[in-house]
Formats: structure tokens, C-alpha cells, sequence
């Protein structure tokens, strides 16, 4: 049991960032700790103090972080602050927490930028990751050439993810062209397998034979994600309503059950698809 530190707020923070609202101080820390990879200066804000103080009724707090603020102080150190105020984590994570965004204040602005676009590639929001890698690939120099393939990359799964695979085919070349890595011709040739009826994939490979052996990999793959996607809530699910489907009228309750189990799996799964693309 954790014994909670001033109020729950009734107006909630918005950290934008994130895409989160948060309630409490204490989700304000979890927020630090889970997420203390992508925190840089900007998560300190004059309105998170204001909403500590006068949402969340921790006026010490608020006066520290302002004084903290005023002098030119650290994201280190503010975080550290705010985690050692409520003291919900024990000393070795609070000091982890500051190494890590410690070292995130010596991040390039382009790495930075980066690490947010990752983040929402990592929650799946893929065209708002798409978004952000333009952004960025636009203000990127030409000398940045390994960070040039990895926004290329990158780009190639979010548009992956929204099964825009050619695409991400021509994507994921791109970043091949620029440094050479064997992971890039993969996806590369993942995207053309996803994209293309099975012949005409087929028929690109005869006339490459360079991709003859890197093929046989990529079908690996495509085999080990049929056999992950068995394990899945959604197969099972599949699996049970084909069964009351067949069964009819009988001890599963007819396919009636079956049609109306099988549109709330369809309007979770569209409503998922609908969140990747906001």
C-alpha cells in the first residue's frame, strides 16, 4: 500500500508528450520512471507546477520546483526533486531515473527528436510517428547518413504498420542504399512478400537470384509470425466463434452468438486500427 502525497487532482495534467492525463502526483512519477528515456527540458513547465500546486495542493513542491526553475536548474535535477518529494521509489531508482536523463541532456536535438518519434512508433501510432520522422528527415544534414537510414527504416515499419507495404518496401531500400545493413535488404524483401501475390513475389526473386538465400530468411519469418499469431487472444477467439458457428442451435447458443461475438472483435480490432492512424 503507498500512502498518497496531496490530492487527486480534479482538473487533470495533460502531458502532450505522452498522450497521457494524469491525476496525481504519483502518476506524474511513474510517468518519470517509465518513460525517464524520452525526458529532456521540455517536461519542465511553469503549468505542471501550477497544477501541483494548486490541483494537487503541494504547495512545498511547487515552491522548489519555481526556485529550481528560476535559477537555470537541471531536468535531472527537477525530476529528482519531484521523485524524492513523494518517495514512491526506493533511492537506487530515483538516482538511475536522474543518471538516465542526465545523459539524455547531452542527446543532439535531432536524437531527441528522434527518441519521440520512436515512442509513438513504439505505441503503435504510426501515422503520428510517420509525422514526426518527416519532420525530422526534412531538417536532418546530409552528413548525418547512419541517422538518415535509421529514419528510413523506422518510416518503412510505420508504414508497415498501417499495411502500406509498398510503401515500406521502398522505405526500408532506401535506408539499405544508405548503410548497407543485411537488416534493411530483409525488411526490404519482408514488405515485397507482404505486398505482392505469392507468383509475382515469387518472380521477383527468380530474377534476382543475389536475394535467393536472404528469401528463404525472410520466409522464416513469415513462418515464425503465423506460428506467434496462433498463440494470440485474437486466433483463440477466431477459433471459439468458428466453433459456435458450427454448433448452431446448439449447447453454445446458436450463430446468432457467433455473428455478435465476431462484431465486437471487429469493432475492437477497427478501433485500434483508427488509434494507429490519429
Amino acid at each position: 500500500m503507498i500512502l498518497g502525497t496531496g490530492r487527486r487532482a480534479e482538473t487533470p495534467y495533460y502531458v502532450e508528450r505522452f498522450y497521457v492525463n494524469l491525476y496525481s502526483v504519483e502518476e506524474l512519477c511513474f510517468l518519470f520512471v517509465d518513460r525517464a528515456e524520452l525526458l529532456d527540458g521540455e517536461i519542465m513547465q511553469r503549468e505542471m507546477v501550477r497544477w501541483l500546486e494548486e490541483q494537487c495542493g503541494l504547495n512545498d513542491l511547487a515552491h522548489a520546483l519555481s526556485a529550481l526553475m528560476n535559477r537555470k536548474g537541471s531536468t535531472a535535477a527537477y525530476v529528482g526533486a519531484i521523485l524524492e518529494y513523494v518517495s514512491i521509489y526506493p533511492p537506487e531508482v530515483i538516482r538511475r531515473t536522474e543518471e538516465i536523463v542526465r545523459g539524455n541532456e547531452g542527446l543532439s536535438p535531432y536524437e531527441r527528436h528522434k527518441a519521440k518519434a520512436d515512442y509513438l512508433l513504439g505505441e503503435k501510432r504510426y501515422l503520428a510517428a510517420l509525422q514526426q520522422y518527416q519532420s525530422l528527415l526534412s531538417a536532418v544534414p546530409d552528413t548525418e547518413k547512419l541517422l538518415t537510414a535509421r529514419l528510413y527504416h523506422n518510416m518503412g515499419t510505420a508504414c508497415a504498420g498501417m499495411f502500406l507495404y509498398e510503401q515500406a518496401a521502398d522505405l526500408y531500400r532506401r535506408s539499405y542504399e544508405i548503410d548497407g545493413k543485411r537488416e534493411g535488404l530483409t525488411m526490404y524483401l519482408a514488405a515485397l512478400r507482404m505486398g505482392h501475390r505469392e507468383k509475382a513475389y515469387i518472380d521477383y526473386i527468380a530474377k534476382h537470384p543475389e536475394y535467393h538465400d536472404l528469401s528463404l530468411e525472410v520466409e522464416r519469418i513469415v513462418k515464425q509470425a503465423e506460428g506467434s499469431f496462433e498463440g494470440t487472444d485474437e486466433n483463440r477467439m477466431l477459433v471459439t466463434y468458428q466453433v459456435m458457428k458450427e454448433e448452431g442451435a446448439g449447447a453454445l447458443g446458436g450463430s446468432g452468438l457467433y455473428y455478435e461475438e465476431l462484431e465486437k472483435l471487429t469493432a475492437r480490432l477497427k478501433g485500434d486500427y483508427r488509434r494507429s492512424m490519429s
